[in-house]
């Protein structure tokens, strides 16, 4: 029972340690991503601006157009999660996890930093309606995720040095339940987008008309 206890405290600790590390990678990437605006030449500033000022002005979309924005969203949320799980089931997958997070919060960081340049404290709204609530919900999954992708591959790593048979049974099952969640808020994330998101979006719009 001791041992028992011991292994689930030692499996529980390994976890939480992968997840600060995945944590610390994903606040770097928000913070590089939040500066980045500032680095970019005048040109590409404003560029940047303007693609920002047509996001919140342009929202009278149409049914089709919204039904494009829908599927849009679904095939790059799926392509993300999907292509992280299978790299959980590789040897080369940690790195490319750490790099697939990293650039997830970066994308963040300088899609808020970019509203933040274009509308200054006005602009807190529009961030809130940016981000609230599919953005919020896919980084936590992303978070949560790429956890759990680091460590099957580090169990398919140790299997492969210590010459152990891998009993994948033990783990699929919990690990494809995970996909099957990520592909739910996949579907219902990009929905929200598709939908319901133009209409929050106007709020703002009407805020700083």
């Amino acid at each position: 029972m001791k041992e028992m206890y011991n292994n689930y405290k030692k499996e529980l600790t390994k976890k939480n340690n992968i997840l600060i590390l995945v944590s610390i990678v994903f606040i770097l990437g928000l913070i590089f991503g939040s500066i980045y605006i500032t680095i970019l030449e005048d040109k590409e500033k404003t560029t940047i601006l303007n693609e920002v000022n047509n996001y919140f002005l342009d929202i009278d979309y149409s049914f089709e157009e919204k039904i494009d924005i829908f599927k849009n969203s679904l095939i790059s949320n799926l392509t993300y999660i999907i292509s992280m799980w299978i790299l959980g089931l590789s040897v080369i997958g940690i790195p490319i996890v750490f790099i697939m997070t990293f650039f997830k919060s970066f994308i963040l960081g300088f899609s808020v930093s970019s509203i933040f340049a274009k509308y200054g404290f006005k602009g807190i709204l529009g961030v809130i309606t940016y981000i609230f609530p599919t953005s919020i919900i896919m980084c936590i999954f992303t978070l949560f995720l790429a956890t759990y992708s680091i460590i099957i591959s580090l169990k398919i790593i140790n299997g492969a040095f210590t010459k152990k048979t891998i009993n994948f049974k033990t783990f699929m099952g919990k690990y494809f339940f995970i996909l099957v969640i990520g592909v739910l808020i996949s579907i219902l994330s990009s929905l929200f987008d598709g939908f319901l998101s133009p209409y929050i979006t106007k709020l703002f719009t009407n805020f700083i008309k």
